[in-house]
Parts: structure tokens; C-alpha cells; sequence
């Protein structure tokens, strides 16, 4: 007996080769998608983890105080390591014929720190009879294209000083090269960083200057509970601001970016997976639907009724473990690829590649799974057959016609193919529901993938075009005069404001969050303040209007007093007047005036806008000859930031662009599965309809009009179930660094609808063949015994 079901289950393999393939093929992406995805999300946190050992990365750092006192406060805690202090600064640099603001970072000169060391992989370190030479940061060398013994020029608040590059590093704290939480996107040719030694960084940083103290924990000691309790003594030892390692910039960073890789990595395979069940599912019952007569066979000639179970059941899992093993494969061999390209993409200096055994199983157990559940209901219904009754034959399949059925067919107004096709609908439920199934998960895989999309792509037009205005910011020397009058006879140049920017730290109730207060003209043109219910405001008059991330940052709420704290070490109290909904950074912003009485800066940059019809290359004379001004020190341009931000998103694109045709062919391949499996389920009707002289188009379009209004029947639920997954996935990646709003117009909806009706009329293809190809003749035959 066992042989014999053995031989038969090689002949229904053999007889529906494309159907199981079918659903081995959906198995093998679903396991490619979650191995490859899933063990390059660990290599690249494995990367970054030994790149951030071997540097000595910094696990907690404070900002502000006395950087002895609190740096003997720190060598007194339990679990610490290593303790350095530094000073950090921004200052405005010239690089060849480029101006940015850039910053300076001390370190001891002849012997790397103890915390946050680099790595030089040109030139030499820095020397105590060098005051004058620096280490300039791999990716700002790379930008600017500068080796060991070019100079460059730093901006020290009074004068231009030149110093010499002794070498390039890497540097764990700049694996993304990000200013702050709030510019970590900025442009390439906008910011760079050099370390000098720590006397030089002090004199080049002047007032502007921070003292900084960098912790780092043993491998034991190491985790959240220990670094609140650093946070807390280090705040009492004077310190302004305390930032744990997962809160820097850089690694807040590359953290946004493989989170989102992650859970994408996650969710797009299980969808796969869940349709290869569902596809199987279908496969399986049509299959036990068709052989009644065979199983009842076995079934009266003492075969157990287990044996009949194992029999259906290994269908599913034959299928589902050859897609899981092809998958296993591919998916280790796209694993090496996809580290590299990503690592190479970010210049981690370290890369690790490795292969998981337990992800491996899970990626095999995966597979096994969608057999078993696809299978698990039909082969029991096998087993349930009465011998008798299934002998009868095709008889006994069909339930007697529902009150749907006897409506459809007393509508004399509809014509007999549409009649005979909705009729179909509740005679077949299950085929029925895993058609509509198929249809959800593919708008799901499809929404999920262009609602990322188009909410980037939101995001960005918001970003760029309702919140910041302007064209360009002008960093200026503070000393020099007349340069906003120059600034507005540059041709081209429609618009001029003056604004101060000050880099900050907002505490309240026993918390801090560093970021940026800058100050506008009340009445400004070159900021849109949005407010989180979609609408606009204006600046106050007095207080300060917030990123909303603030609130649940400081715990605080519209009209709490927030106490801001500049770099200089005044603090001075504020209330905060309203929350904005950015979708990049959270930042603080006031009027001039406010700015001013809360931190004494004064203007210190202008932003321009340009006239509209603007060329390309105008716009690039216009940077040409403003940076050539006396009193400018740094020139941004906005339309730079939004291509680094393309950039940064580069690999989301691409990820997104895959699912969505991933997407498509996950809809052709489960309504493939359905119809053609309804095809050889419906054999016995559809040949007597053509032996009756039934044309193959009407047949074409019973069938295509029950598909077709089956998959009508889901969109509802697809859609919904769609815009949900799209909002989750958006979720993934929010944060105080981003928010994302989910974005879906009619006409991307529209589009997901036509995109699955059209993988539904492909699927009409293969199965309109199968007609065509009947055995006229012989079935007929065979329903006459």
C-alpha cells in the first residue's frame, strides 16, 4: 500500500507540475526574502558592533559642566571602563573652493584616547610638534577628495587659520556622517569633520566651544540599566546633557535605516509564505475533490484512514520543503551580496558576513509549515470519507442550489455566461474564499509596497516645500557688515532674511534633548510652521514653538516652561507655545527677538530663495559668486539636502520597488493556482458544455467573470487590510528623527485595484489552454460509468 500511494503521489505531482511548482516558486521567495533580508540585518549590526569595539565607541556621552568634575564623577561609577574628556565645536571651513560649517573634535595628540579613538587608514596621527596638522573624517576626504598634505582653511571667529591634513580616519561616531539628530541628512559638500589636537580644537572652536566627557562600560556592565543610572550621576556632577549611545546621531541613524530593513525583512516574506498556504490549500482540496472515487477505493480496501492523512498531506510539504530548500539556498548565496553592497554603500569599515544556522532551520521550518497548514485540511477531509457515498461519484459533491443561486438564475435580464458564472460563487465557497484570500494578500504586498512610496515621496514634498522655503542658508562672519545688501543685488537672489541658529539643549523635568533654536522674522517667508493637525501657524510673539517629539521627549505640553541652555552655559527659561508635525528633525524655532534674549546671539546666517524661473546653472553661479563674498563662511544648499536624503533612502527605494513587483507576480501566481485548479476540478462540466457546441469564448468568460468578481468581492478588505500593513511599515521607521504620515490617493488605489484585475485576466491564459486542450471525448466517457 505504501508503495503504491508512494507511485501515485509522484503521478499527481507529475499531472499538476505547474500548480506545485507554482507554489514551491512562492515558498522559495518567501524564504529568500526572510533569509537574505533577516541575516543581512544581523550582519550589518554585527558590523557596526565591531567596528564601535574596536574604536572603543563611547556608550554614554555628557555634554556640558565641569569636564573634571564630571569626569571624576564618572571614573567613581560601577561598570565603567574608560572615561576621556574633549572639546567639540562647529566652525565654518574652507575646502578648495567650498564653504560649510563644518566642526572640529579634540583629541590628545601622539597617543589615542582611552574612549572614541580613530582609526587612520592614510597619513599618520596627530603630533604634539604639529599643532597645525589635522585628521580629516574618511567620508568629508572622500567628498572634498583630499589626502595627507592638503591644507584647508577654519574659520575661528575672527580670521581664517590654514591647517595641513596628516591624515584621513574613519571614526565610529560618523559611520553616517550626521551633525545631529536634527541635520542627519545633510549635503556631502555642506559638512565635515576634522580632530585636532585638543589646544588647537579649543582655540578654533572659541566661544562656540563644548567640553565633552565620553564614558565607555565594560562588556558586562553594558546595557539600559546601567546607562540610566550613569545618566542620572553625570546630570548631578553638572553635566547639561547626557546622550546614550543608541541616541547619537550616527547610530540613530543607521539604526532608522535597518530597523525598517528589519521588519521589512520580516513582514513581505511571511506575506509570501501565507499565500503559498493559501495557494496549496486550494491545490490540495481540489485534488482530494477530484479523487473521491479513488480514495473511497482505499479506504474499502482497508487502507487506514492515518495513511490517507500522510498521503494528501505530502503533497503540500513536497512542494513547500523543495521551495524551502531552493530558497535556503539562494538565500545564503544573496546574503554575501547584499552585506557587501550595503557596507560598501555606507563605508563601514568593518564587514561581517556570517551564516546562521538557526535562521537557516527557521527558513526550512518555514517552508514546512506552508505545507502542512495548506494541507493539513483537505488531507483530514480525505480521511473523513464515507466509501459509499464517494463512490457515487460527482453526485454527491454539489449541495442542492441556495437561495443566491436560485436568485441568479430567475435574472432573465442577465445574460446566461454572467448567470452561469455568479452562480459559481456559493456552489464553491472555499475556491470562492481562497481566490478572494489571494486577492487580499496581493493588495496587501502591493499597498503595503507603494504606500511606502508615495509617503516617502510625501514626505519629502513636505519637507522641502511646505516646511523649509528657502533655496539656500548663508552661514555668515559674525564682524562683517553690509553682506545682506550684497547678498540681495546677486542676480537671481528674489529673497533675503536674516536668522540666527544656535545649537541647544531643552531640558525639562529631569530630562534633555540637544537640538537647534533658530530664530525668524515673525512675519517669515522662508519657514512654514505645520502644525499637527495639518494646518499652519505663525511664530509667537514670546515662547517657542516645538517638534512634537518633544513632548513625549521632556514629558511636557503646550504652555509647560522649558529651560534652554546655549553654549555659552546660559540658561534661560521659555514657554513653549505650540508643537509642529516636521517630518525630518525635531528643532526649536522663535523669533529673532526671543532667540536673542534667550541665548544673546545675533543674527548669524541669512536664507535666500531665487527667483522661480531660475536656471540650473544660474542657480550654480549664484553659490559660485556668493561664496566668494567676504563675511560668508558657509553656503548650504537645500536642494543638495533633499538629493542626500534621496540618497540616505536609496536602498529603501529599491527594496520597496521589489516588493511591489514581487507583488504583482505574488497575485499572478495564487489566482493562477485557483483557476487552473478550478479548470481541472470542473473537467466533467466544462467538456460537456464545449460537447455542446459552447463556444471556447463564452467558457472563457463564465470563467473570467467568476474570477474576476471574486477578486471584486475582496478588494474592500484588501484595501483596508493593504493601507493598514502600509501604515504599520511606515511606523517602523518614525521616530523624533522622522515621521512619516501615510499616504494614499485614489489614484494609487485605483492603480492596486487594476494591477491585481489584470494578474486575474493573465491567469485566464493558462487556464482558457487547458479548456482548449480537453479530452472531449474520453471525459465524457468517464462521467457516463
Amino acid at each position: 500500500m505504501h508503495h503504491i500511494l508512494l507511485t501515485k503521489t509522484r503521478r499527481d505531482l507529475r499531472r499538476r507540475l505547474p500548480q506545485f511548482a507554482a507554489v514551491a516558486v512562492t515558498v522559495m521567495v518567501g524564504v529568500v526574502l526572510f533569509i537574505s533580508s533577516y541575516e543581512a540585518y544581523q550582519n550589518l549590526r554585527a558590523s557596526y558592533d565591531r567596528t564601535y569595539a574596536r574604536l572603543h565607541f563611547a556608550d554614554v556621552m555628557a555634554t556640558g559642566g565641569d569636564p573634571r568634575q564630571v569626569a571624576a564623577a564618572a571614573r567613581h561609577m560601577s561598570g565603567v571602563s574608560a572615561v576621556s574628556s574633549r572639546t567639540q565645536g562647529d566652525l565654518p571651513l574652507r575646502i578648495g573652493g567650498d564653504k560649510l560649517l563644518g566642526r572640529v573634535v579634540g583629541l590628545p595628540a601622539g597617543i589615542q584616547p582611552a574612549v572614541d579613538r580613530v582609526d587612520v587608514t592614510s597619513g599618520r596621527y596627530l603630533d604634539p610638534g604639529d599643532p597645525t596638522g589635522v585628521l580629516v573624517e574618511s567620508h568629508a576626504a572622500k567628498t572634498f577628495e583630499l589626502s595627507p598634505g592638503d591644507r584647508l582653511r577654519a574659520f575661528d571667529g575672527s580670521a581664517w587659520r590654514t591647517v595641513t591634513v596628516r591624515g584621513i580616519v574613519d571614526s565610529a561616531e560618523y559611520l553616517w556622517p550626521a551633525r545631529s539628530r536634527q541635520d542627519s541628512l545633510d549635503d556631502p559638500h555642506s559638512f565635515a569633520v576634522i580632530f585636532a589636537p585638543d589646544a588647537t580644537a579649543r582655540s578654533l572652536a572659541g566661544p562656540g566651544a563644548t567640553s565633552q566627557t565620553l564614558v565607555r562600560f565594560t562588556d558586562d556592565a553594558r546595557g539600559s540599566a546601567t546607562t540610566k543610572r550613569a545618566a542620572a550621576d553625570l546630570r548631578k556632577a553638572g553635566a547639561v546633557d547626557v546622550t546614550p549611545r543608541s541616541e547619537q546621531a550616527s547610530v540613530a541613524t543607521l539604526k532608522e535605516d535597518l530597523t525598517g530593513f528589519q521588519q521589512l525583512g520580516l513582514t513581505f516574506p511571511l506575506l509570501f509564505l501565507a499565500a503559498a498556504a493559501v495557494a496549496a490549500y486550494v491545490l490540495i482540496t481540489r485534488l482530494v475533490l477530484s479523487e473521491r472515487k479513488v480514495i473511497a477505493t482505499f479506504l474499502a480496501a482497508g487502507a487506514p484512514r492515518r495513511l490517507v492523512v500522510r498521503h494528501y498531506l505530502s503533497h503540500g510539504t513536497l512542494a513547500g520543503t523543495a521551495g524551502a530548500v531552493a530558497g535556503l539556498a539562494l538565500g545564503t548565496l544573496s546574503t554575501d551580496a547584499v552585506t557587501r553592497a550595503y557596507t560598501s554603500a555606507l563605508k563601514v569599515p568593518d564587514t561581517v558576513i556570517e551564516h546562521r544556522w538557526p535562521v537557516a532551520v527557521a527558513g526550512l521550518v518555514f517552508g514546512l509549515l506552508v505545507g502542512l497548514v495548506g494541507g493539513i485540511a483537505p488531507a483530514l477531509a480525505a480521511s473523513r470519507e464515507a466509501p459509499a457515498e464517494a463512490m457515487r461519484g460527482d453526485g454527491g459533491t454539489l449541495k442542492p442550489p441556495g437561495p443566491w443561486s436560485r436568485t441568479v438564475a430567475r435574472a432573465r435580464g442577465l445574460p446566461v455566461v454572467a448567470r452561469l458564472a455568479l452562480r459559481e460563487l456559493t456552489r464553491s465557497r472555499r475556491r470562492t474564499l481562497a481566490t478572494m484570500t489571494g486577492t487580499v494578500l496581493s493588495l496587501v504586498l502591493v499597498l503595503a509596497s507603494v504606500g511606502m512610496i508615495t509617503s516617502m515621496r510625501s514626505l519629502v514634498s513636505v519637507q522641502y516645500g511646505t516646511v523649509q522655503q528657502e533655496d539656500a542658508t548663508i552661514t555668515a562672519d559674525i564682524h562683517a557688515s553690509g553682506l545682506e545688501s550684497s547678498l540681495r543685488k546677486v542676480s537671481g537672489v528674489a529673497r533675503v532674511e536674516p536668522v540666527t541658529t544656535v545649537p541647544v539643549i531643552v531640558s525639562a523635568h529631569g530630562r534633555s534633548y540637544g537640538t537647534s533654536l533658530t530664530g525668524y522674522r515673525q512675519d517669515t517667508v522662508m519657514h512654514g510652521f505645520r502644525t499637527p493637525g495639518g494646518g499652519t501657524t505663525s511664530l509667537p510673539a514670546r515662547g517657542v514653538l516645538a517638534g512634537r517629539a518633544i513632548a513625549s521627549r521632556l514629558d511636557v505640553r503646550v504652555g509647560d516652561t522649558l529651560t534652554v541652555a546655549s553654549p555659552g552655559g546660559v540658561s534661560r527659561q521659555a514657554r513653549l507655545a505650540g508643537l509642529l508635525d516636521e517630518p525630518i528633525g525635531t528643532s526649536v524655532y522663535a523669533t529673532d527677538a526671543t532667540t536673542h534674549a534667550l541665548t544673546g546671539a545675533g543674527v548669524n546666517s541669512y536664507q535666500l530663495r531665487f527667483d522661480r524661473s531660475l536656471p540650473e546653472h544660474a542657480r550654480d553661479d549664484a553659490r559660485a559668486t556668493i561664496s566668494t563674498m567676504r563675511g560668508v563662511v558657509a553656503y548650504t544648499d537645500a536642494k543638495a539636502l533633499q538629493s542626500q536624503f534621496d540618497k540616505y533612502l536609496g536602498l529603501f527605494w529599491l527594496f520597496a520597488g521589489a516588493m511591489l513587483v514581487l507583488g504583482a507576480i505574488l497575485a499572478l501566481t495564487v489566482i493562477y493556482v485557483t483557476m487552473t485548479v478550478n479548470v481541472a476540478e470542473r473537467t466533467g462540466e466544462l467538456a460537456t458544455l464545449r460537447a455542446a457546441g459552447v463556444p471556447l469564448r463564452r467558457i472563457a468568460g463564465i470563467l473570467a467573470t467568476e474570477n474576476l468578481t471574486a477578486t471584486l468581492l475582496a478588494v474592500p478588505v484588501g484595501l483596508v487590510a493593504g493601507a493598514a500593513a502600509a501604515w504599520e511599515a511606515l511606523e517602523s521607521f518614525s521616530s523624533d528623527m522622522f515621521h512619516m504620515e501615510l499616504t494614499l490617493d485614489w489614484v494609487t488605489l485605483a492603480s492596486a485595484v487594476v494591477a491585481v484585475l489584470a494578474a486575474s485576466l493573465l491567469s485566464q491564459i493558462p487556464a482558457i489552454r487547458m479548456v482548449r486542450g480537453l479530452d472531449i471525448a474520453r471525459v465524457v466517457r468517464e462521467r457516463a460509468q
